[in-house]
C-alpha cells in the first residue's frame, strides 16, 4: 500500500513537471501552448539611427543585393558578395573618417559622396587604386543610392575627379596577351597537362578553342551545348553546329560560336571523350563547382600557367582566339600582333564579330584583345607626274 501512494505521488510530480516545463513561456490566461518565435521587423518601420547602421545596412543588402541595376533579373552570387563587402567598407570609412560621420545607410548624402571619392581620388594618385577599381566601386554607390530612393544622387564621375586619367580606363594598352607572344607553345602545355589531369586539358582546348572564361570552360557540357545551325536560327551557309555558351557566363549573356575549323571540332570531340555521361560537364563529376574551379586553378599552378611562371594565365587563351579570328576574317594579323592597311569596313565587321563571340556587348572592347585601328597620320601625296617649269 505505501508503495503504491508512493508511486502515484511520483506519477503526479512527473506529471506536474512535465506540465510546468510545456507551459513555462505561455502568457497568463492562454492555454494554448505557443512556441516563441521572433519576428525580423520591417526596414520601413525602422526608425532611422546611427547605432543600428550596420544592421539596417544588412536588411537594405536583404531587400535589394539580388538584383541588377538596371536590368529586370537577378546578379550572380559573386556581385552580390563584392557589394556586399563594399557596402559594409563604404561605411565603416565613413564613420572612421576625420569628420567621424554618424549616419543611417537610409542617410547617404552628397557630402557623404565626396568624402569617398575625394579619398579615392588620393589614393589613385598614389598608385593605389586602379581607374578599373574606381569605375567598379563608384557604379556599386550608385546601385547603392538607387536601392535607398536616391537614384539622381551621385554626380557623373567626372565630377568627382580633377585629372580624367584617375577615373577612366584605358581599353587599349598596347600590350599582346596571347600565349604565342610570350613564346608559349599552347599544344605542348596541353600536352603536359593531359598527362596529370584530362579534365583540365578539356578546359583549355575549349579555352584555346572558343575563347571561353574559365568558369564557362569548366561549366560546358560537349554533348548537349553543341546545336545545329537550325536550332541555333543560323543560315546553312556552310557551318552545321555551333556552341552554345550559356553556363557561367559573365552576366548570363548566351552566345554562340560557330564550329568552322579542325581545332574546334577536335576541342569539341576531346571533351566528349573526357565526360562521364551525355548531361555532364568537362570538369570532374565527383566535385562541385566550386571545388572544379579550384582544381583547375591548381593545375595551372602545377604547371606555371601563372604570370610568375610562364608569363601567361588562362585568359590569355582568350587573346590569341580574339587574334586568330581577326586575321582569319580580315587576312592580316591585329593591329595588336604589328598588323596594318585593313579596310575601315571589313575592320569594323571583324570586331563585332569577335566582340559577339567573346560574349561582349560593345565593339569597343576588341582594342583590349586585338589593338586600337591603324590610322595613318598623313594622308599621302598624290603623284600628279614631273611639273614642267
Amino acid at each position: 500500500m505505501d508503495k503504491q501512494c508512493k508511486d502515484k505521488r511520483t506519477d503526479r510530480f512527473n506529471q506536474t513537471a512535465a506540465c510546468g516545463a510545456h507551459v513555462k513561456h505561455v502568457k497568463h490566461g492562454d492555454h494554448r501552448a505557443r512556441p516563441r518565435t521572433y519576428e525580423q521587423p520591417a526596414l520601413d518601420d525602422i526608425a532611422v539611427n546611427p547605432k543600428r547602421c550596420r544592421y539596417v545596412l544588412q536588411l537594405i543588402l536583404q531587400r535589394h543585393n539580388w538584383q541588377h541595376s538596371s536590368k529586370p533579373k537577378g546578379v550572380s552570387n559573386k556581385t552580390m558578395a563584392e557589394r556586399t563587402r563594399f557596402c559594409f567598407w563604404l561605411f565603416d570609412f565613413l564613420r572612421g573618417h576625420p569628420k567621424h560621420f554618424k549616419l543611417d545607410p537610409r542617410t547617404f548624402s552628397g557630402r557623404h559622396v565626396e568624402a569617398v571619392t575625394g579619398y579615392w581620388q588620393e589614393e589613385a594618385r598614389d598608385g593605389r587604386m586602379s581607374p578599373a577599381t574606381i569605375q567598379t566601386y563608384f557604379s556599386f554607390m550608385k546601385t547603392f543610392a538607387g536601392w535607398i530612393g536616391k537614384p539622381k544622387l551621385l554626380k557623373p564621375i567626372a565630377s568627382y575627379f580633377d585629372d580624367p586619367k584617375l577615373y577612366q580606363r584605358s581599353l587599349a594598352n598596347g600590350v599582346d596577351k596571347s600565349w604565342r607572344a610570350k613564346g608559349v607553345d599552347v599544344a605542348a602545355v596541353i600536352r603536359e597537362v593531359e598527362a596529370y589531369d584530362v579534365h583540365a586539358a578539356a578546359s583549355l582546348r575549349l579555352m584555346q578553342a572558343f575563347q571561353l572564361r574559365f568558369k564557362e570552360s569548366v561549366m560546358f557540357r560537349p554533348h548537349t551545348d553543341v546545336i545545329s545551325a537550325a536550332q541555333a536560327g543560323k543560315p546553312d551557309d556552310g557551318v552545321a553546329f555551333y556552341l552554345d555558351t550559356h553556363r557561367g557566363t559573365k552576366g548570363g549573356r548566351k552566345r554562340l560560336f560557330p564550329i568552322d575549323n579542325e581545332v574546334r571540332q577536335d576541342a569539341i570531340d576531346y571533351a566528349r571523350r573526357v565526360v562521364v555521361g551525355v548531361n555532364e560537364s568537362v570538369s570532374d563529376p565527383r566535385l562541385t563547382l566550386l571545388q572544379a574551379m579550384r582544381r583547375l586553378r591548381y593545375v595551372m599552378e602545377r604547371f606555371g600557367i601563372t604570370r610568375a611562371g610562364l608569363g601567361v594565365v588562362p585568359h590569355g587563351l582568350r587573346h590569341q582566339g580574339a587574334a586568330d579570328d581577326y586575321q582569319s576574317i580580315t587576312g592580316v594579323p591585329p593591329p595588336i600582333a604589328g598588323g596594318s592597311g585593313v579596310p575601315p569596313a571589313l575592320d569594323l565587321q571583324a570586331r563585332r564579330e569577335i566582340a559577339a563571340r567573346l560574349g561582349h556587348g560593345r565593339t569597343q572592347i576588341t582594342n583590349v584583345y586585338c589593338g586600337k585601328r591603324n590610322v595613318p597620320t598623313e594622308l599621302p601625296q598624290a603623284d600628279h607626274g614631273p611639273i614642267d617649269s
